[in-house]
């Protein structure tokens, strides 16, 4: 069953990667303005978590030989973990910009996708527990962390802080 998703793996897991790494570029270039706005910070640290949980998902998908009850078990550890960390870096921030182009901001900030990403792999750990098959949670819930690591990523890097 695994199996069958492993160039699902490969590619998401690249993906990943390669977005993280650029986030770390991108947050070094722009380290004193986001160092200095606390709304900044946090949604570069959601960012980064929404980054490194596909990569944490293909590497799961592409170990050798693990039973249906013991990836579920990952999985709802994983769920619980990422919930974690998304509420301790994303928990103190206020609205990052200000001014009139920030409403799109804002309803994308309001559409964030970190509870719907931490809901899938939940589902697929439960599933996968259950005796079925809930990697296409996982598959869900991972393109669902680049696509919105991405829409994060451009917020952050986009806005104008508010002054502080």
């Amino acid at each position: 069953m695994v199996l069958d998703w492993g160039n699902f793996a490969v590619i998401t897991g690249s993906a990943a990667g390669a977005l993280t790494g650029l986030l770390f570029v991108a947050v070094s270039l722009n380290r004193e303005r986001i160092a200095r706005h606390s709304g900044l910070l946090g949604q570069a640290g959601q960012t980064l978590v929404l980054f490194m949980l596909p990569l944490l998902l293909s590497i799961l998908l592409v170990l050798p030989g693990p039973s249906a009850t013991a990836l579920g078990t990952v999985l709802v550890v994983l769920a619980l973990v990422t919930a974690a960390a998304l509420m301790l870096v994303g928990g103190r921030t206020r609205p990052a910009g200000d001014g009139a182009e920030d409403r799109l901001a804002r309803l994308l900030d309001k559409a964030s996708p970190n509870l719907l990403v931490v809901l899938f792999i939940l589902v697929a750990g439960c599933l996968q527990l259950a005796g079925d098959d809930g990697l296409y949670w996982v598959a869900a819930s991972g393109v669902l962390s680049l696509v919105g690591g991405v829409v994060n990523a451009w917020l952050f890097l986009t806005r104008t802080p508010a002054q502080p």
